[in-house]
């Protein structure tokens, strides 16, 4: 039970998707040149209750799926700063 996230970040994410969708249905109402501003403010409320239910999420364990990318990453960017370091010292010296 301890893998499974809790339950109130769920339904800020089901409140997110609920809201874009009014959100859709506010655009093609204004596309049909008959607009509902209903969809737009209740969209914008859902939206903004659903972000406040999923900003309380626990953030995930890293799932290590891309170590050896990032680790061939932060080799090469280790390499490309010691190049820097030694071009910025030669030409102190000149």
């Amino acid at each position: 039970m301890d893998q499974q996230p809790e339950f109130t970040p769920r339904i800020g994410t089901f409140l997110i998707l609920v809201g874009i969708g009014l959100l859709l249905g506010f655009f093609s109402s204004y596309l049909a040149n008959k607009t509902h501003f209903g969809y737009l403010f209740s969209s914008l409320v859902v939206l903004a209750f659903g972000i406040i239910l999923r900003r309380r999420a626990k953030p995930r364990p890293s799932s290590r799926r891309f170590r050896v990318v990032r680790g061939i990453y932060d080799k090469s960017k280790e390499s490309r700063e010691q190049k820097k370091r030694k071009s910025d010292n030669h030409s102190h010296l000149q």
